[in-house]
């Protein structure tokens, strides 16, 4: 019941964030994700209070620059860089062994990479011309594909489709999040981008289906090599705030590329 409870009130608050807040205000909003679930990983992951404050700090200051600065690309690749190699440095200063500092230094870099570059993306659709509906088009299809996935997984789901990475996760389940999508897509599509065509709008659902359940569970993936379940428990009934971003980090940028280069935005 509390995660039903929880999942209605962070869902209409979603939508409710990108339809009132302007564009810095809901950049500040996506800030906020960025922060805690860098904290977050950073805690599963690396042992160290420098690492730690290493990785939350660069990370946050390059989806600072990505929300609030908007500089060219080779700006970001160059800031991405030099993180890397503060993050390299920290490392090196406060090992006390090099064994297995490769891996440390992999793992800070791929949530530099993982949280602080791609999350903010979701600010730059919100910056688009007709942002606000585009967000929450890809925000609807990525809600009704969790749901549509849970409710045939648990309803009719009889054949795993990653066991090792979520065993509850079934085929019947992955299938009816591409249902889910559809049907969200089609009703923003109605209710908000009449004037878009619906062939675009049905792509983009396509790409939110790959790109939402997959990126769940490649969160997974990671919790599952550290020896925890929830990220955190920061809200009731669902974890950590990684755990609930989890499915937007790798829809995001994917949604932008394709909003821009193929629906022109």
């Amino acid at each position: 019941m509390i995660r039903a409870i929880m999942a209605i009130i962070m869902g209409v608050g979603s939508l409710a964030a990108v339809w009132w807040l302007p564009v810095w205000g809901f950049g500040t909003l996506i800030m906020v994700a960025v922060v805690w679930g860098l904290f977050e990983y950073a805690r599963m992951f690396l042992g160290d209070w420098v690492w730690r404050l290493t990785v939350v700090v660069s990370g946050s200051a390059l989806a600072a620059v990505m929300l609030f600065g908007r500089v060219e690309a080779e700006i970001l690749i160059l800031l991405l860089m030099g993180f890397v190699f503060v993050c390299a440095l920290a490392i090196m200063w406060r090992a006390p062994s090099l064994l297995g500092s490769a891996e440390k230094l992999g793992l800070a870099a791929f949530g530099l990479i993982y949280l602080g570059l791609a999350l903010p993306f979701w600010g730059w659709i919100r910056a688009m011309v007709w942002g606000r509906e585009l967000v929450i088009l890809a925000l609807v299809c990525a809600f009704l594909c969790d749901t549509f996935a849970f409710l045939a997984g648990k309803s009719i789901g009889r054949h795993k489709f990653a066991p090792m990475v979520s065993p509850n996760k079934t085929k019947e389940g992955f299938a009816a999040a591409l249902v889910g999508s559809v049907v969200g897509a089609l009703a923003v599509w109605r209710l908000a981008l009449p004037h878009e065509p619906l062939w675009e709008v049905l792509l983009l659902a396509a790409i939110i289906w790959i790109t939402s359940p997959l990126g769940d569970l490649v969160e997974s993936m990671l919790k599952r090599s550290c020896g925890v379940k929830d990220s955190s428990q920061t809200i009731p009934g669902h974890g950590g705030v990684l755990d609930r971003v989890d499915a937007l980090i790798f829809s995001g940028p994917a949604a932008y590329a394709y909003m821009k280069y193929v629906m022109g935005m």
